[in-house]
């Protein structure tokens, strides 16, 4: 792969360069990304055997596989595009779109394992966060249908009696008494909550807070111009991963030209591709070490770099 100057990292945003421009370096970044991680995963399986039987890490690794995996197909999706077949004619679909619901899933997967592996101040903290996460998880297993099925009628009952026994575990705990009323009504919200809680402390006060996925970008990015950027991003793309009203309407007036936009979501998702990964690093003995041997300093200057979508170029961002 030939090297990528640090300075085009806001390349895709940047509307002075040209369309074809913007996707091509959009593209190169995603192969550095998905070399980075494809290292990482494949050398966590290879050489952290022994690590991977403890239920978090093993998490953890699922959730960087689970986005790499989704980021492979939205960079196919990018490079190949879509081809519609009628009457033995080939239309190559122009849809500028066309992998916004794939960058949303990987920004989600980032989001969720912030929450639960940085975001905590505490083990304590980071004890709850988990069982309130496995609690949500197991509620998806509820509220079906059985029907007949005793199978569905076994799994039921066995998520609602681990439901219990989480949730008694966590007002049984420090924490758990002192703001009780505001985790109780939270745990017993029967619907399924997306997102995760962080606790907020003063003096020896603790107040709960839900977290949503689409405040992730305070924590992800902080209060910078990226970090508003990033607020814009996750709702354009949201608006373009469901079926509302102003996104079909922009689904139908968009361009039949490629204006770079395409580059937009392969660009998005190498971030939060790149961000996962060095999150997930920090689970393992030496996580860093674990690229710095593999990678120039010119790659991994530009995957940092593409990690919190830092550049020192001026774009013109849309």
């Amino acid at each position: 792969m030939e090297p990528l100057d640090k300075t085009l990292i806001a390349a895709p945003f940047d509307d002075r360069l040209s369309p074809k421009r913007r996707t091509h370096v959009a593209i190169k970044m995603s192969e550095l990304v998905m070399k980075v991680a494809t290292h990482v995963i494949c050398h966590t399986i290879v050489d952290y055997q022994e690590l991977l039987k403890y239920e978090r890490i093993s998490i953890a690794h699922a959730f960087l596989q689970r986005a790499t995996s989704t980021h492979l197909c939205n960079h196919k999706l990018t490079t190949e595009g879509i081809v519609y077949r009628y009457r033995g004619e080939t239309f190559h679909l122009h849809e500028e779109y066309r992998t916004m619901t794939l960058t949303r899933s990987v920004y989600e997967h980032l989001a969720m394992f912030y929450f639960l592996f940085e975001h905590p101040k505490s083990i304590e903290e980071a004890e709850i966060v988990w069982k309130y996460w496995l609690i949500n998880s197991k509620k998806n297993k509820i509220g079906i249908n059985p029907g007949d099925s005793q199978l569905i009628k076994d799994e039921t009952k066995e998520a609602r009696q681990e439901i219990k026994e989480l949730k008694k575990e966590i007002l049984s705990t420090r924490i758990g008494m002192l703001c009780h009323k505001e985790l109780n009504d939270l745990l017993n919200n029967k619907s399924t909550q997306t997102g995760s809680i962080e606790f907020i402390r003063q003096n020896e006060k603790y107040s709960v807070n839900r977290l949503s996925f689409s405040q992730a970008w305070k924590y992800l990015y902080h209060e910078t111009d990226d970090g508003i950027l990033m607020a814009l991003q996750y709702r354009y793309l949201s608006m373009h991963s469901h079926p509302v009203y102003d996104g079909l309407c922009q689904y139908q007036e968009q361009s039949n030209n490629n204006q770079g936009e395409e580059a937009v979501p392969l660009y998005l998702s190498c971030s939060f591709v790149a961000q996962l990964c060095l999150l997930f690093l920090k689970q393992l003995p030496d996580g860093l070490g674990i690229i710095e041997k593999e990678f120039s300093p010119q790659e991994l200057s530009t995957f940092m770099a593409l990690s919190q979508m830092n550049s020192s170029v001026e774009t013109n961002s849309k």
